[in-house]
C-alpha cells in the first residue's frame, strides 16, 4: 500500500512538528500494553504494574477509612481530632485510587472500522470538549508516529521516560502513552506504523 501523502509533504510536515516533550513527566515503568482486539482494532490497556499501583492507593485509603470509623460503628459517639484526620486521609487516598483506576483504565482505541482513534469508554465522534486531548481523531488525519525521550527528575531520583505521540495533518500532536520502557514504546510504534501505514519519527 502506498503512503497516503507524498514524501515531500511528509518532510515539510516534519519540519513544522515540535520535537520537545509533549507531556511533562511520565512513569519509570511500563504503564500500558498494546493489544490486537481484531484485525481492524488495536487497544491500549493498563499493565499489571499500573493495576498494582492504583490498587495500593485504594487499599490504603479503604483500610485507613475502615479503622477510623470502626469506633463509630461500635457505638462510640465521640470522635477525636485524630479520627477526623484519619477519615479525611482515608477519603483522600480512596478518591485518588478511584480516580487513577478510572483514568488509567480508560481505553485508548485505534479502530479502522469506525475510522477513529479515541480515549474514552465509548466513542462519540461529535463530542464537544474544551480540552482537545479528549476529542476523537480521524485515523486518516494521523500522518506519523513520534517517539521522544525525556529525562525526568524528582525527589526520589531521576529516570528516562519515553512518549509515543500521534502527529496530525495540521502539525499538532496527541500523546498516547508515556512511560520508561523504551523497547515496548518502539515495539508499539512499529505495530501502529504498520497498522496505520504511516512512518515513525524518532
Amino acid at each position: 500500500m502506498k503512503p497516503i501523502v507524498s514524501t515531500t509533504e511528509l518532510e515539510e510536515l516534519k519540519l513544522k512538528v515540535d520535537t520537545s516533550p509533549l507531556k511533562i513527566g511520565g512513569a519509570n515503568f511500563k504503564t500500558n500494553v498494546l493489544l490486537e482486539v481484531s484485525s481492524s482494532k488495536l487497544v491500549y490497556k493498563p499493565s499489571h504494574g499500573v493495576a498494582i499501583f492504583c490498587f495500593s492507593f485504594l487499599a490504603v485509603g479503604l483500610g485507613v477509612l475502615f479503622f477510623s470509623i470502626l469506633p463509630i460503628i461500635k457505638g462510640s459517639t465521640q470522635i477525636m481530632g485524630t479520627q477526623w484526620f484519619l477519615i479525611l486521609f482515608g477519603l483522600l487516598f480512596t478518591g485518588a485510587g478511584v480516580f487513577m483506576f478510572y483514568n488509567f483504565y480508560k481505553p485508548r482505541v485505534f479502530d479502522k472500522q469506525l475510522g477513529f482513534y479515541y480515549k474514552s469508554y465509548k466513542l462519540d465522534p461529535n463530542q464537544k470538549s474544551k480540552n482537545n486531548k479528549n476529542k476523537p481523531i480521524r485515523l486518516k488525519s494521523i500522518k506519523a508516529i513520534q517517539i521522544i525521550g525525556e529525562h525526568v527528575s524528582n525527589d526520589k531520583g531521576s529516570f528516562k521516560s519515553f512518549e509515543l505521540n500521534l502527529v496530525l495533518e495540521d502539525g499538532t500532536r496527541r500523546n498516547v502513552v508515556d512511560h520508561g520502557n523504551l523497547k515496548a514504546i518502539i515495539r508499539d510504534a512499529e505495530r501502529l506504523s504498520e497498522f496505520l501505514n504511516i512512518p515513525i519519527w524518532h
